[in-house]
């Protein structure tokens, strides 16, 4: 029989499950360690903590396995975005000791979305922006956003802090990332339409018309910017579709349409014009809407001066769209045409010809006068009211 003195009690061993401790966090980091007896008996021992930051809970343990809980604290730890520390951690028991390295790091903070997407800087969130609008104007005003921005060190917090209380999201975003240097301020390029282009509509209607004409042209963005444009005319005549013009008027695009209505009852002279103005458009400060009312008859000469022997014409162009029956008359005999009357379509060339009498060469001769001025009249009635026109014309040796 063995006695007391010759048997030997096993030992305990302490083991434990990582030889370092390697941690990045955006500000706090939990974790595990797991403990375990290899030997005999029964381990008991402690964790000391020597690195700043690091806490152990429970701190002592006993049995042959025990998990302990740690967390690291950047803020306690006094780390700034990017810095890290090496420090050291110690296990001691009735097992033996182990000594473990700690290499802990502050990183920037990370959102991580619903939707699977991580935001990591405010360019990440200009881009998530771009094709989530209706979240990340959630986000932006989220105190996961705010601690991003403080994590990031972003400069202009107090600016933030102001535009986050705006109402109009869409609106303190786009001011946001202008303020980052993320974009420019959204530009506008104005689209004519009715053949015109740029900032320039003219429209033109014959005499008689009194129709609504109905036009519009198109705004485009250089960008999906936020935009709140006014568009406003003091003209009685024109009706825009729109007073003003937000974001949500422009389509995929980043196109708006703006539609308008001239009327012409109420424009009491032959031409009108409104401007109006387009803050931010590229393409110009204002757009112009011209109307013009045609004249009932348009008269031109074939040349500006004829000899004292010549043949000439008149191109008439007739506005009104009925058809007319027209008088024409020269005071001066030496200007003649082949019958006093001529019926007019849309359009006609009335020839004459230049032909001075015997005593009107004379005449010239005597005075010695290079050249005449005479006019030719043109009348015609149009709805009981007589309509009538002058053409000043020339006529000399040259």
């Amino acid at each position: 029989m063995a006695t007391a003195t010759n048997y030997e009690s096993p030992q305990p061993t302490l083991s434990a499950d990582t030889d370092s401790l390697f941690i990045e966090t955006k500000d706090v980091h939990d974790g595990v360690i797991k403990i375990k007896n290899t030997g005999g008996g029964i381990l008991r021992g402690c964790v000391l903590s020597r690195c700043r930051g690091l806490t152990f809970t429970p701190s002592e343990f006993e049995g042959n396995s025990a998990e302990i809980s740690y967390t690291f604290n950047a803020q306690t730890a006094g780390l700034g975005i990017g810095e890290a520390l090496e420090a050291k951690f110690f296990i001691t028991s009735n097992g033996g000791e182990k000594e473990i390295p700690v290499s802990a790091k502050l990183t920037k903070m990370s959102i991580s979305t619903s939707d699977g997407h991580t935001i990591a800087n405010i360019r990440d969130f200009y881009e998530y922006a771009q094709t989530h609008p209706t979240q990340a104007r959630r986000l932006f005003t989220d105190s996961e956003f705010y601690m991003l921005l403080l994590a990031g060190g972003y400069e202009y917090m107090e600016v933030y802090e102001s535009l986050h209380k705006d109402a109009n999201r869409e609106r303190a975003m786009d001011n946001f990332f202008i303020l980052s240097g993320l974009k420019e301020k959204t530009q506008l390029s104005v689209i004519g339409d009715y053949g015109n282009s740029g900032t320039r509509l003219e429209f033109c209607q014959a005499p008689e018309n009194r129709e609504n004409i109905h036009g519009e042209f198109h705004i485009k963005k250089s960008d999906s910017g936020y935009i709140e444009l006014p568009l406003v005319t003091e003209a009685n005549w024109l009706t825009l579709s729109s007073a003003k013009l937000t974001s949500a008027d422009f389509d995929e695009t980043n196109t708006a349409t703006v539609t308008f209505t001239i009327d012409p009852t109420k424009i009491t002279n032959t031409f009108a014009q409104e401007s109006i103005p387009l803050q931010g458009a590229n393409a110009g400060d204002t757009i112009e809407i011209i109307y013009r009312r045609l004249p009932h008859l348009t008269l031109k000469l074939s040349r500006d001066s004829y000899r004292y022997t010549d043949r000439g014409s008149i191109e008439i162009t007739n506005n009104t769209g009925k058809n007319l029956t027209l008088s024409i008359f020269c005071p001066d005999n030496f200007i003649r045409f082949a019958q006093p009357t001529f019926p007019i379509s849309a359009r006609a060339e009335i020839p004459f010809d230049v032909k001075l009498s015997t005593f009107m060469n004379a005449q010239m001769l005597f005075r010695k006068l290079p050249f005449m001025h005479t006019v030719i009249e043109i009348k015609t009635t149009i709805h009981g009211t007589e309509i009538k026109k002058t053409i000043p014309v020339v006529v000399g040796e040259w």
